[in-house]
């Protein structure tokens, strides 16, 4: 009994501290796109790097909103999903996450360009909630990601590794992810076509 209590807290810890090495890359690349929007700022506005974060060009009906706001993330779910299926799948997760932090530092860096501090309650009301729980999102599939390709390495390795869970439970862990995607993108696409005229109107206009 007392070995299993440690066997989990033990377990815990390492889910702690992976969750803490995967939010340290999103803070890398959320400064190296704060850096490049700097450096670089007609290149960083490009939509593979912004992600579809920036609210720069907002101008879209409902639907047009619903999948600017879902496909990029729900790209970068489907390549932890398929990453974690190879042995070297650990690398592609933190760049997915790298990917994104630079994808957020790129979004309020041109924010702040186009309105200043007056640009504050575009970040907060617009940028915010859903670059927070897709961000979120990424973190949980990059852990599920880092769990499969891990069993994967040590069978390459021939190593005993970890003693898996049936591999149908990761399919439907990304299934209850992609539900959350899309719960997430209709809020946020509903909340963009509410309040972008007014937050927008009131920072000073597009640029």
């Amino acid at each position: 009994m007392y070995q299993n209590i440690g066997a989990c807290c033990t377990a815990t810890q390492q889910r702690r501290r992976q969750l803490q090495l995967f939010l340290y890359v999103l803070l890398a690349g959320f400064l190296t796109g704060i850096v490049l929007t700097a450096v670089f700022p007609d290149r960083a506005a490009s939509l593979w790097l912004d992600q579809g974060l920036s609210e720069q060009g907002v101008r879209y009906m409902l639907p047009g909103l619903f999948f600017r706001s879902f496909l990029p993330t729900f790209g970068l779910l489907l390549c932890c999903m398929l990453l974690g299926l190879s042995a070297f799948g650990q690398a592609g997760a933190i760049l997915v996450l790298l990917y994104r932090g630079i994808g957020l530092g790129i979004a309020v860096s041109r924010s702040y360009l186009t309105w200043g501090l007056q640009g504050l309650p575009v970040v907060l009301f617009l940028q915010l909630p859903h670059s927070g729980v897709t961000s979120f999102l990424l973190l949980l599939a990059a852990r599920e990601t880092w769990r499969l390709s891990s069993r994967f390495a040590a069978f390459v390795c021939h190593h005993s590794g970890e003693e898996g869970e049936p591999l149908r439970y990761y399919w439907i862990r990304f299934f209850v992810l992609t539900l959350l995607l899309l719960l997430a993108a209709a809020g946020d696409s509903a909340l963009t076509y509410c309040l972008s005229g007014r937050l927008m109107g009131h920072s000073g206009g597009m640029a």
